[in-house]
Parts: C-alpha cells; sequence; structure tokens
C-alpha cells in the first residue's frame, strides 16, 4: 500500500468554490470592442462610451441628432443612450470623462435604454425541434460609467405622465428590463438646469426620475453611485383656501427580483420646514400632524430604494449610505407595486441596512425581516417597521425615531441618549400594506410609497374593513439590549396594546376602538410572553410623556418599559463600533457581489470614500 500523499500548502493548489466562480464569470466577458462614442457637453467636458461584446451602441443629443465622428467636438448634452443586442454573460457598457477647465467633470443625460432585443421563442411550443433550447440573455453584465449624471438636459418641463407614482411626471431616467448586473453611475440630480432650461421645481408639477431595472438572468442586480439629490417646490395657498401644494423632484429606484447591493455615498434631499404661508418640503410619508398650511394631496417624494417581486421575490442584501441619508425609503415586496400587497413571514428581507452619517427622515419597511440595521452617527428621525431585527446598533443613541417589530430585536445597542423615540416589539402589522398599496377604482394608493406614513404605537391606523387598529400587540415579542445613555420621553414596550377594546377591567381584548388609554394604565393589555432584558447606563424620565398622555400619570416617572417580564439594569455599557463618515477601508464584498469584485480586478471600477 502506497504511504497517503500530503495535502499542498500552497494555496493555489486549493482553490475555494466562491472563487474558483468568480473566474468562470469573468472569463466570460468580453474584451472586444464593438462600439465607440465620443462627444463634449456643454460644460466642455469630453467624454468617451465603450461598449464591449454583442450588441450596438447610439447616442443622440437633446434634440435627436446622433453624436458622430464628424460632430464629435460640437458642444452638446446627451439626450438618449440606447444599447442594444447584448447578451448579459459579455456585454458592458464602459464611460471615462476628461472634465473641462473650471467644470465639475459631471457629464449629463437624460435617459439610458438597454433593450430586450433578443430572438422571438418558436411559434409552436408543442413542437419538437432537435436545436437546443437557449435562454435569451438580452441584459448586460455591466454598466460603469461613474462621471455621468441623469438630470434634465432637456431643460424642458416633462409631459409624460409616471408609470408608478399618480400625478408625477417622468423628467428621465434608466430602464434595462432584462436587467443590469453591475450599475455603477454618478447619480441623480434633480436639482441640475442647462443654460437657459427650467428648473424642474419650477414646473409646478411633481417629477421624478425612474431608475428601472428588471431580473436578470443570474447573479441579481447591485447598483452604486455616488449621489442622489432630490428637491420639493412649495406653493402658498391663493385666494380663500388654506392648503398650499407640494411638488417633490424625486428619484425611484425600481428593481425587479434580488437587489444585492444599494451603495451611495450621500442621499440629499429637502427639509424645509412649514412657515405661515408654505407647507412643509418634506415628503409626506415623514410627517405627523403637519403644520398648517398643509398640502393638498400626499406628496411622495425623496429617493426610493425599491425590490419588487416578479418572477422571483422581491429581496435586498445589502444597503450601505457611506454618509449623510435624508429622505431616503427603501423596503422589499413580495408581489410588484401595481399588485395588492400580499403579506409574507419569511420574504422579502431587508438583510443589512447601513448609513454611516446622520440621518434625516429615513424609512425601512422589510416584510420578511432584517438582519443588521446600523447607524453611525446615531438613529434620528428614523422609522423602521419590520418582521424582526437580529441586530440593531446606532453609535449615537436615537432621535424622534419610531421601530415598530413584529416579532423580536435580539440586539439592540444604543450608543447614546434615546430621546423621543418608540421602540416596540411583539405588534401585529400589514407590512406590505405599509409599503404599497395600488390605487383602485375608489381608493386612492397607499403606503409609504405613494406618501402614507406608516403607523406607529402612538398615531395607528384604523382598518376600513375590520375597525381594528394597526399596529395591535400580540404575544411574544421580545427585546434584548443596551442603552449607553439616558432614556428621555420614550417608550420601549413588547406586547402592550395601550388601546383595547374600552372595558375597564385588565386582559379584555376585543375590537379595538379609538378610544385611548395611555401606557401604564389599568386598562392595558399586557400579553404574558412579552419580554424585555436591558441594561441603561443612564437616567429614564418619562415625565413628558405623561403631561402629553402617552404614559399614565398614576405610574412613576421613570416608567418607560411596558411588558409582562421586564429586567432593567443600570450600570455602564459599551457603545456600538458602527463604521462612521467619513469611511477610508475598502469595501468588502460578499458572495453575491463577486461578480462587482471581479470588474474591480478588470476596470479598477470601484471607488470609496478616502480612495485617490
Amino acid at each position: 500500500m502506497s504511504p497517503r500523499k500530503p495535502s499542498p500548502t500552497r494555496r493555489s493548489f486549493q482553490p475555494r468554490a466562491e472563487d474558483l466562480e468568480t473566474r468562470q464569470l469573468l472569463s466570460s466577458l468580453s474584451t472586444k470592442v464593438s462600439a465607440t462614442v465620443s462627444g463634449v457637453d456643454t460644460k466642455g467636458d469630453r467624454w468617451t462610451l465603450t461598449l464591449y461584446g454583442p450588441g450596438t451602441l447610439n447616442v443622440v443629443d437633446t434634440s435627436g441628432t446622433a453624436f458622430t465622428k464628424a460632430n464629435a467636438s460640437k458642444a452638446r448634452d446627451i439626450g438618449v443612450i440606447t444599447v442594444s443586442g447584448t447578451v448579459t454573460s459579455e456585454s458592458r457598457l464602459i464611460g471615462k470623462v476628461t472634465p473641462g477647465s473650471g467644470s465639475d467633470g459631471r457629464v449629463f443625460f437624460q435617459q439610458l435604454n438597454v433593450m430586450a432585443s433578443g430572438a422571438y421563442g418558436k411559434l409552436d411550443s408543442t413542437r419538437l425541434s432537435s436545436d437546443r433550447d437557449v435562454s435569451a440573455q438580452n441584459g448586460i453584465a455591466a454598466v460603469n460609467i461613474p462621471d455621468f449624471w441623469l438630470g434634465n438636459t432637456s431643460g424642458t418641463k416633462p409631459t409624460f405622465n409616471s408609470p408608478i407614482h399618480s400625478g408625477a411626471f417622468v423628467a428621465g431616467g434608466i430602464d434595462a428590463t432584462e436587467g443590469i448586473n453591475v450599475l455603477r453611475f454618478g447619480g441623480i440630480d434633480t436639482t441640475y438646469t442647462p443654460t437657459g432650461g427650467t428648473a424642474l421645481n419650477t414646473t409646478s408639477q411633481a417629477n421624478e426620475f425612474i431608475v428601472n431595472i428588471g431580473t436578470p438572468i443570474a447573479s441579481g442586480v447591485s447598483i452604486i453611485l455616488n449621489k442622489v439629490i432630490t428637491d420639493a417646490q412649495t406653493t402658498a395657498p391663493t385666494g380663500t383656501a388654506t392648503t398650499g401644494t407640494v411638488n417633490q423632484q424625486s428619484a425611484t429606484f425600481l428593481v425587479t427580483g434580488r437587489l444585492n447591493l444599494f451603495q451611495a455615498n450621500e442621499i440629499d434631499g429637502n427639509t424645509t420646514n412649514a412657515t405661515s404661508t408654505l407647507p412643509s418640503a418634506v415628503p409626506s410619508q415623514f410627517l405627523v400632524n403637519p403644520a398648517a398650511p398643509t398640502p393638498t394631496t400626499t406628496a411622495a417624494g425623496g429617493t426610493y430604494v425599491i425590490s419588487q417581486g416578479g418572477a422571483v421575490t422581491g429581496q435586498i442584501g445589502k444597503v450601505k449610505v457611506f454618509g449623510n441619508a435624508t429622505n431616503f425609503t427603501t423596503f422589499a415586496l413580495v408581489g410588484d407595486v401595481f399588485s395588492s400587497a400580499v403579506d409574507a413571514t419569511l420574504d422579502p428581507k431587508v438583510s443589512n441596512f447601513f448609513i454611516g452619517g446622520e440621518t434625516n427622515n429615513v424609512a425601512l419597511i422589510a416584510p420578511g425581516g432584517s438582519r443588521n440595521v446600523s447607524f453611525g452617527r446615531g438613529m434620528d428621525n428614523v422609522l423602521i417597521n419590520t418582521q424582526f431585527i437580529q441586530n440593531l446598533h446606532a453609535n449615537r443613541g436615537g432621535v424622534n425615531s419610531f421601530v415598530t417589530v413584529s416579532r423580536q430585536i435580539g440586539n439592540m445597542v444604543l450608543g447614546g441618549d434615546l430621546i423621543n423615540s418608540f421602540v416596540q416589539s411583539g405588534y401585529s402589522q400589514t407590512l406590505a400594506t405599509y409599503a404599497s398599496t395600488p390605487a383602485g377604482t375608489f381608493t386612492a394608493g397607499g403606503g409609504i410609497f405613494n406618501g402614507v406614513r406608516p403607523p406607529n404605537i402612538t398615531d395607528r391606523l384604523q382598518s376600513s374593513l375590520s375597525g381594528v387598529f394597526a399596529p395591535s400587540a400580540h404575544g411574544g415579542g421580545a427585546i434584548h439590549g443596551r442603552i449607553a445613555g439616558n432614556v428621555l420621553d420614550s417608550v420601549i414596550s413588547t406586547s402592550v396594546d395601550p388601546d383595547p377594546s374600552g372595558r375597564n377591567e385588565p386582559g379584555t381584548f376585543q375590537t379595538i376602538t379609538s378610544k385611548f388609554f395611555p401606557f401604564g394604565a389599568p386598562e392595558n393589555v399586557v400579553l404574558p410572553r412579552g419580554t424585555i432584558n436591558l441594561k441603561v447606563e443612564g437616567t429614564v424620565d418619562n415625565s413628558g410623556l405623561q403631561s402629553s398622555g402617552i404614559v399614565s400619570p398614576d405610574v412613576a416617572a421613570n416608567s418607560a418599559f411596558f411588558a409582562a417580564s421586564v429586567k432593567v439594569d443600570k450600570g455602564p455599557v459599551v457603545p456600538p463600533n458602527v463604521d462612521q463618515s467619513p469611511r477610508t477601508t475598502p469595501v468588502r464584498f460578499g458572495y453575491s457581489q463577486r461578480f462587482i469584485k471581479g470588474l474591480v480586478r478588470r476596470d479598477n471600477s470601484i471607488s470609496y470614500p478616502g480612495k485617490k
């Protein structure tokens, strides 16, 4: 018998499956140039778009005239970029920009279309064929144009009705119904206006840019950009009217199927508060009892990131905003935004949600739950409605935030004070309805997608069918965690309903009415399996909520935790170590982002704050 040969020590002889898969994907990307188009924009920036692999490329200016070699030096802005005949596993579009003198180097375009131009299927699907049936790959592996930005380059008032937001008009966008594996571009700027053009925030109408990406044949979708800038136009009431008008200038990223990664350096928006003559510019999904003059209709706006269902269920792997995030809404759906909402207990998830900078009006709805939700500079003005949260971390605590979880919060660590915030676990929610409810014959569209704020324990919504208010308590909620600061005018509760049937005896649970009972009152329904296990470093003071009626005046002023089983220890707490802005470490890629990792090696296409 021959002796056993020793295992090789060099890693090159021991390839891992993940790395091998990456090399297989890379080997299919074509290096053959099929088309190149160049031009100069009105700011003097010289640009080049190159298509590798199968396909054709067409670029026209805002008047519809194509960019050719003969007119490449004529200064014009890009209107529409059209890519056709591509193969998902081979084709990629690369863009390069040389900034002009005194220019910021941003080249704007109004529309990018990746056409679904594959072969038709057989006329008779029952007829046998000796030819091998091959699935058409009409998408594109990568669009890597980091210095190209979406903007209203035409400078005219949009006239095409938005297919997703009622009452809005399409200002431009990216459309790829057969999918893009990796989309990297500069971002969206709704405030960009060419010389002599009409600014979107002066058109007296709501406008939006739509990035619509279908399901690729494999690997899902990843979107990487620098910044999204949204805005709003507010108009004062006229005549005897008491309501104003808000026209949102927004951006929507709509992905069908799995969104592996959404990464941005910054999300900007308009947060101008209401005055005596002008309504608030904040999108209506973030407003509570808006001050007069209130807008005439709900005004959905800001930046939306949505993974909707199609051939597969919507899922989001990672949402990363390295800097500040303002007017930012994220959710996933089992179905699509055009169909009636369907809840699911397991899907769809938003697995990882991270914001490294300041937050101001940020919303997350995850019907299937969330694994990690992290805030580098604090959880301020944040709305979260989800099935469960495994880890909730914020370096600087939370202010004016609402977290409502149907199941449990496994590990909540706050590095500062919790002020004027509500954290609830063990509450029934129709989460898909909170995300999006399409308009019907007799009803307007609802959900946060249509500008309706998701409900919380202090501002519940009543069902028009059952009369029940939601969210409503159910047994089994749990919150475990630590708070490295004070708890001021805040409530943390599990499986406690402060607004039950209206009867005076505790424990009765019937159809919920609009009668309000504060936390700590004998009329509360306290379900027996709710638990709270926390360690708090600072003081607890809820005297402000007692005066407002949210917490009963009959309990002690330091009553902020409500559950059948409450254990709160006092002592020092180590704050979490969430990455903060500015971030200077390289981006880490998981298995689902291996395709991006391959593009870094080939094109050096991924940057991060601090990289030179």
